[in-house]
């Protein structure tokens, strides 16, 4: 299920619109971005740039992909644009990454429906060409988030994800930005066995998914798709 994101992320401004032969002052669709600072234990930990929605999962999402907070139960308190996280951690301790072991395997066909729902669910995307939009696909769960931040939005489906109680290790994540080894780790953190991507990899993204166990699909266009490591996981069509 897509999860609507609220109309006031958009504001409508008067631009200058200029071709080759005109200009006309016309009314133009802007996506909105705020600051927003989680607020971890009592201090300041991070000061993100994002769209101001689903802050509790942003909060929850990221610091899961920190390695840091793994609970869906954790104390989170939105102020406004603040998000005060009482953990009850102790202070500095950060989680090892594990390698996936998961054994979920798709079909190749999986890889393009995953593409056309991510752009079926692009709707701030449409309206403004500012945003980047990322899903978590599992057997009974389906849902997207588009942010300003790839970053963001990566975090913010996995906390949706969680708070869902949906079993990331059996689930995919589908994203319209590049794969980087910044989101990479995210999965990584997150033990999501599959990432899909219909933009390029770069050479840590592709390193880092080979070592612990990610099967990374990138340029899923049309009918066309690239698999960097771990093929097995993805089945081919029969015929």
């Amino acid at each position: 299920m897509p999860v609507r994101q609220r109309r006031a992320e958009i504001k409508n401004l008067r631009v200058c619109r200029v071709s080759e032969d005109s200009r006309t002052e016309e009314l133009d669709s802007v996506i909105h971005e705020a600051e927003v600072v989680i607020r971890l234990d009592g201090r300041a930990y991070r000061r993100l740039f994002c769209l101001p929605t689903h802050l509790e999962e942003l909060a929850l999402g990221h610091l899961l992909s920190q390695g840091i907070v793994a609970s869906p139960d954790v104390k989170i308190e939105p102020r406004k644009n603040d998000i005060w996280i009482y953990s009850e951690r102790k202070s500095g301790t950060i989680k090892k990454p594990q390698k996936i072991t998961s054994q979920l395997r798709i079909a190749q066909d999986q890889v393009f429906d995953s593409v056309k729902r991510l752009d079926e669910n692009s709707i701030l995307y449409q309206k403004t060409g500012g945003t980047h939009v990322v899903g978590i696909l599992s057997a009974a769960h389906q849902i997207f988030v588009e942010d300003i931040s790839r970053h963001c939005a990566v975090d913010k489906v996995i906390g949706l994800a969680l708070k869902k109680g949906i079993d990331l290790s059996q689930s995919v994540l589908v994203t319209s930005c590049r794969q980087t080894l910044s989101t990479i780790r995210k999965a990584i953190y997150a033990q999501i066995p599959i990432v899909i991507s219909v933009s390029a990899a770069t050479d840590l993204a592709i390193e880092n998914a080979n070592l612990f166990g990610i099967t990374l699909v990138g340029f899923a266009r049309g009918r066309h798709f690239n698999i960097y490591c771990h093929d097995w996981r993805i089945l081919s069509t029969p015929g």
